[in-house]
C-alpha cells in the first residue's frame, strides 16, 4: 500500500453534526500558541488517530458530543488504514464521505496550532499519543490533552497508561473501568482524571432487550435454563473475530469448524466471517494465523460446511439485521450486538480471564460453548449484567468534563508535567521511530509484513 501524501496545509475543521449552532470558522494562528477560543460556548478538538479502530472510535465520538468543533486527521504510521477502511470507520459519523487529512510527526504543532485547538484528542496507539502529547506539551499555551481506548479496555494496562502520562483526562466506559483505570492511574504515578463515557456505538437509552421481545415482555430466560432448542436458529450467524484472541491457530480452528457445521446443519442459513481488514491491509493489533488462511487450509480438507461460510466485510452495522445473531471470544462487537438486541454468544471453550480480554463477560449470561455454536443456540445477557456493564445513562457528564478542560486551557490553568517527560524516553524512542520514519522506510516495513 502506498503512502499518500501529506496535505501542504491542514483540511478545515468539521462540525459534528450534534452541534446545534454552526462552527466557528478557524482562523491561522500566528504562532504555536493557542490563542482563546470565542465565548460561544463551543470547544475545539484536534483528534489524531494511528489505525481504522481508534479513527472510528474518535468520529463516532466526537459526532455525539454538542458545540464541538473537531479536526481529525491521521497521523502517516506503518498501521494506516487503507481508504475502504478508513471509509467504512467513518460511515454514519459527521465525517462520512469526507477526505481525512493525513499528518506527519512534523506536522502535528502547525495542526494544532492552526485549528486552535482546546482539546487534543489522542486516539492512537500509545506510542502515536506519547509523541503527539510530548509535541503538544510545548506549546506556549497548551491544549488539553486526553485520550482512549477504542472499545472494552478491560484489563486496564500499566504500560497504556505509561504512554499517555502527559494526559489530564482518561475516557473509560463503564464503571467498573473507571474504576480500574483510576487504580492503574494511581499505581503508575499518571496524574489524570478518569471519565465515564458510553462507547458512543452504543444507540439504547435503556437495557437493551432482544429485537424480537415486546418492550412490556418478561425478562429473557437465563440462559443456563434454555434449552439448546429453546433458541430459534439465526438465518445469518456472524463470527466477530479478536486479533489478539484466541492466540494459537488450533483454537481458530476449532471456531471455524463449529461455523462450518452449523452451515452443513443448517442449509437456510448463512455463517458469516465478518473481517475488519482485507488481505495486506493493517488493524490495530497485528494478527497472527488469520482466519482468511485458516478458512483456505478448512476448505482444502474437505471440512463439510467450509465451503458455505462467507467473508464479510464493511461497517458491523450492515450485519446486526433482524434474523441475525453473533458470536465472539472477546470483541466490543458483542456490545453492538447487545445494543441493537441481537442474539449473541461468548465462546467459553477457552475459558474467561485476563488473558482472553474477555473475563469481563464471565457472568453476563450470553456465554456458550462452540457445540452450541454448531447448533445455532444463541443466547442474550441478562439485563442485571447490561446495566452494570457499559449500558449506564449517558447523562452528557463527558460534554460537562471537556468543557471544564477547555476553560482550564484557555485560562492557562493545566498543569505543566514537562518533568514527567524523562520518565518516556524510552517509550518516545518507539513513537518517534513510528512516526518519523521515512515514507521508504515504511514502504519497506509494509513490504516485509504483508510479504509482497
Amino acid at each position: 500500500m502506498s503512502t499518500p501524501e501529506p496535505p501542504s496545509v491542514p483540511a478545515e475543521a468539521v462540525p459534528t453534526e450534534a452541534a446545534p449552532a454552526p462552527p466557528v470558522p478557524a482562523e491561522p494562528a500566528a504562532s504555536s500558541a493557542v490563542p482563546p477560543a470565542t465565548e460561544d460556548g463551543i470547544i475545539r478538538i484536534v483528534s489524531v488517530s494511528d489505525s481504522e479502530s481508534y479513527l472510528k472510535w474518535a468520529t463516532q465520538l466526537l459526532s455525539s458530543l454538542p458545540n464541538v468543533e473537531a479536526h481529525v486527521c491521521l497521523i502517516d504510521n506503518p498501521i494506516l488504514p487503507t481508504e475502504e477502511q478508513i471509509r467504512h470507520a467513518v460511515a454514519g459519523t459527521a465525517w462520512a464521505g469526507r477526505k481525512i487529512p493525513i499528518v506527519t510527526r512534523a506536522d502535528l504543532a502547525e495542526t494544532i496550532a492552526d485549528h486552535r485547538a482546546d482539546i487534543v484528542l489522542g486516539a492512537a496507539t500509545g506510542p502515536i499519543v506519547a509523541q503527539l502529547f510530548l509535541t503538544a506539551h510545548l506549546l506556549d499555551l497548551r491544549p488539553a490533552l486526553v485520550s482512549g481506548l477504542p472499545g472494552m479496555g478491560l484489563p486496564a494496562s500499566g504500560k497504556g497508561m505509561n504512554y499517555r502520562r502527559l494526559m489530564d483526562a482518561f475516557i473509560a466506559h463503564s464503571h467498573a473501568e473507571v474504576a480500574a483505570y483510576t487504580e492503574a492511574s494511581e499505581l503508575a504515578q499518571v496524574p489524570c482524571e478518569v471519565f465515564l463515557a458510553r462507547l458512543p456505538m452504543l444507540r439504547s437509552t435503556g437495557i437493551p432487550q432482544p429485537a424480537d421481545t415486546p418492550a412490556d415482555a418478561p425478562a429473557e430466560i437465563p440462559r443456563e435454563s434454555a434449552s439448546p432448542d429453546s433458541a430459534q436458529v439465526p438465518r445469518t450467524l456472524v463470527f466477530a473475530p479478536q486479533a489478539k484472541v484466541p492466540e494459537s491457530a488450533a483454537d481458530r480452528e476449532s471456531i471455524l469448524a463449529a461455523l462450518a457445521e452449523f452451515a452443513h446443519r443448517h442449509h437456510d442459513s448463512t455463517a458469516i466471517i465478518k473481517l475488519r481488514s482485507r488481505p495486506g491491509e493493517f488493524e490495530t493489533h497485528h494478527e497472527q494465523h488469520s482466519y482468511f488462511e485458516l478458512l483456505e487450509t478448512l476448505r482444502n480438507r474437505g471440512v463439510p460446511g467450509a465451503d458455505r461460510i462467507e467473508l464479510g466485510y464493511g461497517p458491523l452495522d450492515e450485519f446486526l439485521i433482524p434474523g441475525s445473531a453473533l458470536v465472539t471470544v472477546s470483541s466490543t462487537a458483542a456490545l453492538e450486538a447487545f445494543d441493537r438486541g441481537i442474539p449473541t454468544l461468548l465462546v467459553s471453550d477457552f475459558g474467561f480471564d485476563r488473558t482472553l480480554l474477555n473475563e469481563a463477560f464471565a457472568d453476563s449470561g450470553a456465554t456458550g460453548t462452540l457445540a452450541e455454536v454448531a447448533a445455532g443456540s444463541i443466547g442474550f445477557p441478562s439485563p442485571e449484567w447490561l446495566a452494570a456493564n457499559y449500558f449506564h445513562v449517558a447523562d452528557g457528564g463527558l460534554r460537562r468534563h471537556l468543557g471544564l478542560l477547555a476553560t482550564r486551557a484557555r485560562a492557562n490553568q493545566l498543569p505543566n508535567r514537562r518533568s514527567a517527560v524523562w520518565k518516556q524516553k524510552r517509550l518516545l524512542i518507539r513513537a518517534e521511530l513510528r512516526t518519523m520514519a521515512p515514507t521508504p522506510v515504511i514502504r519497506a516495513y509494509r513490504k516485509i509484513r504483508t510479504g509482497r
